[in-house]
């Protein structure tokens, strides 16, 4: 794999079910909060209706922020590997470049959560002594190409040295 990849469009389908997550957990607790203030009284009963409102609001722009970042996410995430690195790049504004040397690679870890299996993707874990970085998604068949690959050149990097 010589060239910079991107990830599979499906996994904007994944990041819309996070962000609708996200907005039922914020819808929750500001239902729970004004149910709440029913059962006070006084400054409580004002609190606990302007906190309600104050959550119902931030899960709606938390909501509303998430899916307007759906396309920046995906067209700004890509991932290179050579016999020498692995390289992830994303953000546009705020750009992230991160680079592992193939020889510190230690483990590749294949993770897959409900969400991520419904779109069949699987979130590929590089691990190294300093911590571990993620490929946010790709089809099972490419992640389990590209865990090959990977243990395949550090072990080759490890030989060499």
């Amino acid at each position: 794999m010589e060239r910079v990849e991107k990830l599979p469009s499906s996994i904007k389908t994944i990041w819309r079910i996070k962000a609708l997550i996200t907005l039922g957990i914020w819808l929750i607790i500001a239902v729970a909060l004004f149910v709440g203030k029913n059962w006070a009284s006084g400054f409580f009963e004002q609190f606990l209706f302007w906190a309600s409102l104050a959550a119902l609001i931030i899960g709606i722009l938390n909501f509303a922020f998430d899916m307007g970042l759906v396309n920046y996410h995906w067209n700004y995430w890509t991932y290179f590997i050579d016999g020498r690195q692995v390289e992830l790049h994303h953000g546009f504004f705020f750009r992230k470049q991160i680079v592992i040397p193939i020889a510190r690679v230690q483990n590749v870890t294949l993770k897959q959560g409900p969400i991520l299996r419904l779109k069949k993707l699987q979130k590929v874990v590089v691990e190294t002594a300093a911590g571990a970085e993620e490929i946010a998604g790709l089809d099972e068949r490419t992640a389990d190409e590209l865990k090959e690959l990977i243990m395949k050149l550090a072990q080759e990097a490890r030989n060499d040295i």
